[in-house]
């Protein structure tokens, strides 16, 4: 069985412009002592589905469909059953506090209610039942008519209730979520960013059983603390430790990853930036967790101490036989450690496979071109070709298959109809119409 696995997983943002589709569909298996790679261009949906598998996203992303789960647990999805008795019971609270909060909205000098408001009392009664499969169809429509007369009346009575307002603006949003999937998870939302009624054991596993080394180590910082304080602070939150058993491990792990121990007590900005990489990686070990995600490891680090960032990286998951998820932009980082590396675009996972097979039999067209636009200090030398175009909008991303505006191999199926995963080999798998043909022609890319 996999220490981690993400099934279809579905991670939405709700914009003023609509829904971002950050994350669409993505599966990704990952085994004990494992190293995975997951690489792609900027925007790809990368550092969301890492915050999707910690639970860490932010308060207008919307787990609508999939299941992750995590030595057999499952964080999304698995109880379903709760979930929709959860669900209920937070749609009849806040339309019933949306009743009462209308109800306080000043009446005319002949003291009735305006007519609008009438109006919007009586559709609120009209849904006896919200869970009723008639009413799930239109429940968001009916939620913004509800918010636009609340708004006309508000505007008119001037000491129209803010409050109520953005309480209908929250539930317009969770119930649209809803209903654009069919899935009414996104109603569990709380405003940190999590799901309510998670299993019990997802703050165990959080930290520690899965950490995250987060991108730009010096924002992860707090400036005004000893870094040594700050990994105290971490372990003495998740383990019964008192000062002196708690300064014992920050020595421990300073010393794992190579800073000198008497620089527990300096501050952040007192760290070159190979030491915040190194320190935010002793925090993300300092719990001793099965799965450390990595994300950007060595952004903003000069090329000779990214990679001896990345070569004490090895040795710590080898030594602690730790499994891995690594995030970059960059191909040939993860390459160095990674026993398996997925491609990412448009929200989805273009390709995936073992290290040596994505580079010698390349099965996808955006892979070549991530490929072909990172130097090789091996081989021949080769002219450095960009992708051209840029990566499309989640808000619209192109039918087809999402590649096929920037893709040279392109045909008409590629811009009606979404390719299948095709696996031409155990281990290897792409999603496009293609990929048997290039399979066939020894692959894409040959170095």
């Amino acid at each position: 069985m996999p220490l981690l696995s993400v099934r279809n997983l579905k991670v939405h943002f709700k914009v003023q412009k609509g829904w971002v589709r950050a994350v669409d569909g993505v599966s990704l298996e990952v085994d004990e002592g494992e190293t995975v790679g997951l690489v792609g261009e900027s925007g790809c949906g990368k550092t969301t589905l890492a915050y999707a598998i910690t639970q860490l996203l932010p308060s207008n992303a919307y787990v609508l469909g999939g299941e992750i789960i995590f030595g057999g647990e499952g964080a999304v999805s698995r109880y379903r059953a709760e979930y929709w008795k959860l669900a209920e019971t937070r749609m009849r609270a806040e339309l019933e506090g949306l009743k009462a909060k209308l109800g306080a909205i000043p009446k005319t000098p002949d003291g009735s209610n305006p007519e609008d408001v009438q109006a919007l009392e009586e559709r609120i009664g009209a849904l006896e039942d919200p869970l009723a499969e008639t009413y799930r169809r239109y429940l968001s429509k009916e939620i913004g008519m509800l918010r636009q007369k609340l708004d006309d009346a508000s505007d008119r009575a001037e000491a129209g209730d803010a409050k109520a307002r953005r309480l209908l603006g929250d539930a317009m949003a969770r119930f649209e979520a809803a209903n654009q999937e069919g899935d009414l998870l996104a109603i569990t939302r709380l405003k940190d960013g999590r799901l309510r009624g998670y299993h019990p054991k997802l703050n165990a596993i959080r930290w520690k059983q899965v950490s995250i080394v987060f991108q730009g180590a010096m924002n992860a910082l707090n400036p005004v603390y000893t870094v040594g304080d700050q990994i105290v602070e971490a372990i003495q939150a998740h383990e019964d430790m008192d000062d002196y058993e708690a300064r014992n491990r920050v020595t421990e792990l300073y010393k794992l990853v190579g800073i000198p121990v008497d620089r527990i007590d300096n501050y952040p900005h007192e760290y070159s930036g190979g030491m915040k990489q190194r320190a935010m990686i002793a925090m993300a070990l300092a719990l001793n967790p099965k799965l450390v995600i990595m994300d950007e490891p060595t952004t903003a680090l000069d090329v000779i101490t990214a990679s001896k960032i990345m070569d004490e990286v090895l040795a710590i998951q080898k030594a602690l036989r730790m499994t891995l998820i690594i995030i970059s932009h960059d191909v040939s980082t993860v390459a160095k450690v990674a026993d398996r590396i997925a491609v990412m675009y448009a929200g989805q996972i273009v390709e995936e496979a073992p290290s040596q097979d994505l580079f010698h039999r390349t099965l996808h067209p955006y892979t070549e071109g991530l490929l072909g636009a990172f130097p090789s200090v091996k081989g021949e030398k080769h002219r450095l070709e960009a992708i051209p175009g840029s990566p499309p909008s989640l808000l619209t991303p192109p039918s087809g298959c999402r590649f096929h505006p920037r893709c040279k191999y392109a045909k008409d199926i590629c811009t009606s109809t979404v390719p299948p995963y095709v696996i031409p080999v155990e281990g290897h798998r792409a999603l496009c119409h293609f990929s048997q043909d290039f399979f066939s022609q020894g692959g894409l890319t040959r170095t």
